[in-house]
């Protein structure tokens, strides 16, 4: 579900992973990222480059 909520919010919304990392209640950005990594295989910003449909 965090997950989930973490690509809505990269696809839909203009949020910088930092925000994105507060609005979710990550420790910090970089917490974050490690978990958004582990799940999608890519970093947070490129998921946001490629888009959903990549």
């Amino acid at each position: 579900m965090l997950y989930a909520e973490a690509c809505r919010l990269l696809t839909r919304t203009d949020y910088t992973a930092q925000q994105i990392a507060e609005v979710l209640n990550f420790s910090d950005q970089s917490a974050f990222g490690k978990f958004f990594k582990s799940k999608a295989g890519v970093s947070p910003h490129i998921f946001r480059l490629k888009g959903v449909n990549s």
